[in-house]
């Protein structure tokens, strides 16, 4: 008997059921950390949410960390995918393009506030998403800039930019938390405007 039948049951293979179970895992994970936070997040219970048992945790992941990782890394593809998708269709113009990466990052956030929340929360409150998300907002800040007139992002060369990418990634945090907590009561084109403003002015600051 081959080892392709072997590793089949029911027309699915062993390589398939697993992963399978390591979507549902992912999956169970992002609901928790979406909604209840990193501390919330622990293995049990992302297992219990998956209803699936330790044992199928630890054929995907060697620990809680690599989990969270993952959680918060298709996070991370998915808001780059969703700016670079609409930057494609976006006019030439330099304030069109990054008004139109900011509202396709809004509304990739507005969709589903825990995205929101993982990204930015998160990074606050558990050790390892905030190592490992420090690169994040400065790469979404670095695509933003990349949209400027080749004149203005001539000057823009890394020394330059050490400051305004810290001073951006930090307000454009704080900006995005409280918006979508409610604590800024704006409306997404209003919180748009003002990021794609901010935006401009730090970048082209001299």
């Amino acid at each position: 008997m081959s080892s392709s039948t072997d590793n089949t049951w029911r027309g699915s293979t062993m390589a398939a059921r697993s992963a399978e179970r390591r979507d549902q895992l992912v999956r169970a994970g992002f609901e928790l950390l979406g909604a209840e936070g990193a501390a919330a997040t622990t293995m049990r219970a992302v297992c219990r949410t998956a209803g699936l048992s330790l044992r199928y945790f630890y054929e995907s992941f060697p620990d809680r960390e690599a989990l969270l990782v993952e959680v918060y890394d298709q996070v991370a593809h998915g808001l780059l995918e969703a700016v670079t998708t609409r930057l494609a269709a976006a006019p030439a113009d330099e304030t069109a393009r990054i008004h139109a990466a900011f509202d396709a990052a809004a509304l990739y956030f507005e969709d589903d506030p825990r995205r929101g929340r993982i990204m930015f929360r998160e990074t606050l409150a558990d050790d390892t998403l905030r190592s490992h998300g420090s690169a994040a907002l400065p790469n979404f800040v670095l695509l933003v800039a990349a949209q400027l007139s080749p004149e203005r992002a001539a000057d823009l060369t890394p020394d330059h930019l050490t400051m305004p990418i810290s001073a951006l990634s930090g307000a454009l945090v704080s900006l995005f938390l409280d918006w979508l907590s409610g604590r800024i009561p704006a409306s997404r084109p209003e919180i748009v405007t003002y990021a794609t403003s901010l935006t401009t002015a730090i970048l082209t600051t001299p």
